[in-house]
């Protein structure tokens, strides 16, 4: 019985020096184009104000993995458009969900592994991934 006790403690102990020792940063990032600027910043909550217009595109980084979240109107082929542009930026997929979000929307959420090559900052990737999105949008848009 005094066995386990000790053992116990023992483990109580090292949980407490692991929980000290595995503190995550995470960094997150929202981009805003110049037009919708004032109706993105931050209020005291951490939220936003309003809503700006679609791709959203939000990315934090742990590791040497990403969590993508892009809210964008369906469109013919996105996901399959979204998962190039992540591959031309040395982004491998480990896990992505697709949810509609009413008639017209859609919510992709993806992990991804960086690569060797990769070497963006996330700010920039969430800048670049919303105006690929944007411009396969008007191509999309000039087609209908």
């Amino acid at each position: 019985m005094k066995q386990l006790q000790e053992r116990v403690k023992e483990l109580e102990n090292q949980n407490k020096r692991k929980t000290a020792d595995s503190r995550i940063f995470i960094k997150k990032s929202r981009v805003c184009s110049r037009k919708e600027s004032m109706s993105c910043e931050t209020n005291s909550y951490g939220g936003y104000r309003s809503t700006p217009p679609l791709p959203q595109v939000e990315a934090r980084v742990l590791e040497k993995e990403v969590l993508i979240g892009i809210h964008c109107e369906k469109q013919k082929d996105i996901v399959l458009k979204i998962m190039a542009l992540l591959q031309n930026r040395h982004l491998s997929l480990a896990s992505s969900s697709v949810l509609p979000f009413g008639t017209s929307t859609l919510k992709v959420t993806i992990i991804a592994q960086m690569g060797d090559k990769y070497c963006m900052t996330v700010n920039d990737l969430v800048k670049s991934l919303r105006q690929d999105l944007l411009k396969s949008h008007d191509i999309q848009e000039s087609y209908s």
